[in-house]
């Protein structure tokens, strides 16, 4: 498939909320949080932001709903802001997404959304894409909705990369409608049966079994890469000091679809979403504030990574 250079990421905008605290509550436990910050999020729309922030010559739109609050307008902004295309995210009436997120001093978190505007769908969207265009989605928006886009994307001629995330019931559905695979440990699990998720050879096989090219990521161990004919590729992860994991996986996404829309094979380009990913993770905040390709190439320069 020729590449368009040109990625659509639908999906989630949401208004995240992190509370910083000493750890993570137990079941009926309060802790007070050390601090508080505010920030623009959803899977979709960090993803796009990652995308637009390491490319050079990617166009990245976004596409997706917001509500009629303050909150919609600076998710929007901020969107623009990073050089993403937001003609095609959409205002409804009511609220936009948010997110509660506490974060420990490990970096490890527990996620709460409420999705507001993402799951306000009335009239099925249409993917604004063409032949050779990237469509990148995620599971933050209603399946019914997810999978007519991968259809009609797939019918225009577009490379869909699903990011299944959360794991959604009935996902398995969108499998045949689908280019590329990312999950991570759990959701392959989940998703594919997939219990060895860290065996390049297990990975090979649900590449094979589910016509996929897949990639499973796995945190501070790398990232494993199969092709739908069963060739697969260990990523060793790239050395960095973790202190919040929260956007990790987005920036490897979003660095990953902007890559494969310029071109790069699919190792290269999981390559250089795992640079993105262990940039993101030594910031706090799901967006790193100097994430630019000339920064995530000299992480590529610095580290030696075999494929």
């Amino acid at each position: 498939m020729t590449a368009s250079r040109r990625v659509v990421v639908f999906g989630s905008l949401n208004a995240d909320i992190t509370f910083e605290v000493h750890r993570i509550p137990a079941a009926g436990e309060t802790v007070v949080a050390d601090a508080v910050r505010r920030a623009s999020g959803g899977k979709g729309a960090n993803q796009a932001h990652a995308a637009a922030r390491t490319t050079r010559d990617v166009s990245v739109a976004m596409a997706g709903a917001v509500g009629d609050d303050d909150a919609g307008a600076r998710l929007i902004d901020d969107l623009a802001d990073a050089g993403v295309d937001v003609a095609h995210v959409i205002r409804t009436t009511g609220e936009s997404g948010m997110a509660m997120i506490a974060v420990d001093p490990d970096g490890r978190n527990v996620i709460v959304v409420a999705p507001g505007a993402n799951h306000r769908w009335g009239e099925l969207p249409e993917p604004p894409v063409g032949a050779g265009d990237v469509l990148a989605l995620q599971l933050e928006i209603p399946l019914h909705v997810v999978e007519h886009l991968a259809r009609a994307a797939r019918t225009a001629g577009a490379r869909v990369v699903l990011n299944a995330a959360p794991v959604t019931p009935g996902a398995e559905s969108l499998l045949p409608f689908v280019d590329v695979l990312i999950v991570n440990e759990g959701e392959a699990e989940e998703l594919l049966s997939l219990t060895a998720a860290g065996d390049a050879t297990a990975v090979a096989e649900a590449a094979r079994r589910q016509h996929v090219d897949l990639v499973v990521t796995l945190g501070e161990r790398g990232a494993i890469v199969a092709s739908r004919d069963g060739d697969a590729s260990v990523i060793p992860a790239f050395p960095a000091e973790t202190v919040d994991t929260v956007g990790a996986g987005d920036a490897f996404v979003g660095a990953m679809v902007s890559a494969l829309a310029a071109g790069d094979d699919l190792v290269a380009a999981a390559r250089r979403g795992a640079a993105a990913g262990a940039a993101t993770v030594a910031v706090r905040g799901a967006r790193h504030p100097s994430l630019t390709p000339d920064f995530v190439d000299g992480i590529l320069r610095r580290t030696a990574h075999p494929a």
